[in-house]
């Protein structure tokens, strides 16, 4: 498990199905998890889901990451308690299971996937690698996956806006090379089984809790030297 005692985590998307995960792994290897919801609800969801392990350390906060203003009041409210930020894991983003071809998608869907997908990663990272970049050995993991590079016909409202965020982690991996931050994008390229899918899932399925646990490693000292990378994560037959 990885070590992360002392650390201030912030969990964009921590409330997701991928994301409760991440959470989870987070607060076990003993860090700081700060996450968000625009629905107070849902904090109380995860919050029920964390069980023990929603102490202390577990602070849930209402806010609106799609919100330029509001991401700057929520890097304002952090930097306030904590004085710092050691980590952020953007694991933001929706699926879509329409199936329907581009040319018939709706320009109301379009606009709302490329926002949710996308723009919203855009503001996660500009309003916080800034602060990153004041604490040495920090990180910002972005979390991806395989309709970025693979064509998925009637997947589009996905795919595209997740080639568009594979790019954006390139683009600042390069422009932020000398920076002190470790900047990476985790590609998981398998169904995942989580909380939402557990009565389908398969047994070669990757778990949220399998995700959680090597994006929590990639984010301690221990991974000191992974940097500007596309790690890959496949399933397994177990």
């Amino acid at each position: 498990m990885a070590n992360l005692n002392g650390k201030i985590a912030f969990i964009a998307g921590g409330a997701g199905n991928v994301g409760e995960g991440i959470v989870r792994s987070f607060l076990k290897a003993g860090a700081t998890v700060i996450t968000t919801s625009r629905k107070q609800e849902k904090l109380e969801e995860l919050r029920g889901y964390l069980g023990d392990l929603a102490n202390e350390n577990f602070v849930p906060i209402v806010s609106d990451l799609g919100d330029l203003k509001s991401a700057e009041k929520l890097r304002s409210q952090i930097l306030g308690q904590f004085n710092r930020l050691d980590t952020v894991v953007a694991s933001i983003g929706g699926t879509w299971k329409a199936g329907i071809p581009m040319t018939q998608v709706s320009m109301e869907d379009w606009q709302k996937y490329l926002f949710t997908n996308l723009t919203t990663h855009f503001v996660c990272a500009r309003t916080f690698l800034p602060v990153l970049t004041e604490n040495k050995g920090s990180s910002y993991t972005f979390l991806g996956g395989s309709a970025s590079e693979n064509v998925i016909p009637n997947y589009s409202l996905v795919a595209i806006p997740a080639a568009g965020q594979l790019m954006m982690a390139k683009v600042l991996m390069e422009e932020m090379k000398d920076s002190g931050v470790r900047i990476n994008e985790v590609m998981v390229n398998s169904l995942v089984n989580t909380r939402a899918t557990e009565d389908n899932a398969k047994p070669e399925w990757i778990t949220a809790d399998e995700i959680g646990d090597y994006v929590a490693w990639l984010a301690s000292d221990e991974a000191h030297m992974v940097n500007s990378s596309v790690p890959y994560l496949q399933e397994q037959t177990r």
